[in-house]
């Protein structure tokens, strides 16, 4: 990536094996590990490392134009990037859990007010705390929002590690990420680099892989992907409302495509509900819809079983040893390879007197109500920040069926109050609890 510090020299090795390591001036931006693959001159033979011919990779029709942006490139006039016909931009988040970069919070904001879409990415060392870096993401990002690109993982640093140990690492850093976020994190790497100093493993090849090649050929990838999803094809850039030169990529489609890609990054609603039996055991429902192979059921992250979707839907029978309010219940599609393609979320009261439930219906709908209540409690209304939701089934803020389904706008931690009325109006029950919106 072009920026003001000098970078560390390399000396060419007779056989030109590119083992970059990044410079360790803890201050790196997305490039600046591959420097001696990437400033190979493309004008000669085209060749790799090992003197073979090189498989070049193009794109599979339109491409759409993007920049990767830190500080080095100063106050950024989002409006005139957008104007210029940049779709999207990755943005910097940190060198390593010890440089967050000044620029990420202006820079993640402005970008997306100006309409173009976002991705953070995080230059990964592997000899740093694995878990720091992650979480410094997964608080950078909060709730991921549907729209922007999956978070980044720029690995071009081995940190004095084996290619082994380089492999186990990122494969740490991406699993915390995508758990926490629960969409799979984007892959930036050089040929070379990721061939050689991480040993090119196939447990990758899910993830979208952004290459870093910069050439006026098609760039050629290592395995196990078989085709780029974003291509970083120069560093010396040059686009309205930015100063100086700027890292300029393609992703590998139409803008509907990435549009899609962005807004299908996050896991589909996964609608789901359970009954209470009269021996005090539950009978969970899912609806996973297609591309789900596999679900399971969590509360508070503990497996409680898989129930089997392949007629469509599927059912599970579970009896807790725990009777406790407010629990965190989850529903996970899984793909075939295990990427999450489905999520619902919600709270459930493992009691047997009256108990407050919330459970996802769909995209970012929820149903809120009380199961086993008093007769006396005639009905139900729910409060989220002093504003009384509308029941999609009734039309009304109070519900005589005791619950209330509802479609948000916002996503994110919600305060939630459910509140009970009797026949006459007056309230004979409350209860709070907090919802992640997602």
């Amino acid at each position: 990536m072009a920026k003001l510090p000098a970078r560390l020299a390399f000396a060419l090795l007779p056989t030109l094996a590119l083992f970059a390591c990044a410079t360790e001036d803890d201050d790196s931006t997305a490039g600046d590990g591959l420097r001696e693959e990437l400033d190979v001159d493309d004008d000669g033979a085209d060749t790799d490392a090992a003197g073979g011919l090189r498989a070049r990779v193009c794109a599979t029709g339109a491409t759409v134009k993007g920049v990767d942006v830190s500080k080095w490139q100063g106050t950024v006039s989002w409006s005139k990037v957008k104007a210029a016909g940049i779709e999207f931009a990755f943005i910097r988040l940190s060198d390593g859990m010890n440089t967050r970069d000044t620029q990420f919070n202006t820079n993640w904001a402005n970008a997306k007010a100006a309409g173009v879409i976002r991705g953070a990415y995080q230059f990964f060392r592997p000899g740093q705390s694995v878990n720091a870096q992650a979480d410094m993401m997964i608080d950078a990002i909060g709730t991921y929002q549907p729209g922007d690109l999956p978070p980044v993982i720029d690995v071009e640093d081995t940190g004095g590690l084996s290619p082994a140990a380089v492999a186990g690492r990122v494969r740490q850093w991406v699993d915390r990420v995508q758990a926490a976020l629960h969409v799979t994190p984007i892959v930036y790497t050089g040929k070379f680099f990721w061939r050689d100093q991480v040993g090119s493993p196939a447990s990758f090849a899910s993830n979208p892989l952004w290459i870093a090649q910069y050439t006026s050929l098609c760039p050629d990838i290592p395995a196990p992907w078989a085709k780029w999803t974003f291509w970083q094809y120069t560093e010396k850039g040059s686009v309205n409302g930015i100063s100086g030169p700027v890292d300029t990529n393609r992703f590998n489609g139409s803008l509907s495509d990435l549009r899609a890609f962005a807004a299908n990054a996050a896991p589909k609603a996964l609608p789901f509900r359970w009954v209470r039996n009269g021996d005090g055991s539950y009978d969970f429902t899912v609806t996973p819809g297609s591309g789900v192979a596999k679900v399971e059921l969590r509360v508070e992250d503990f497996l409680i079983g898989a129930p089997a979707t392949s007629t469509g839907s599927g059912t599970l029978r579970y009896t807790f040893n725990v009777a406790r309010a407010n629990r965190v219940i989850e529903a996970r599609g899984l793909t075939s390879d295990g990427r999450v393609a489905a999520l619902g979320n919600g709270i459930i009261d493992s009691i047997a007197d009256t108990s407050l439930f919330i459970r996802q219906t769909g995209e970012h709908e929820y149903e809120f109500g009380l199961e086993r209540a008093p007769s006396s409690w005639a009905t139900v209304e729910v409060d989220v920040e002093g504003f009384l939701l509308t029941d999609l089934d009734t039309g009304a803020t109070r519900s005589a069926r005791k619950a209330v389904r509802y479609k948000f706008n916002g996503l994110g931690n919600r305060p939630i109050k459910v509140i009970a009325r009797n026949s006459a109006g007056t309230i004979v029950d409350t209860r709070t609890r907090t919802l992640l919106v997602r």
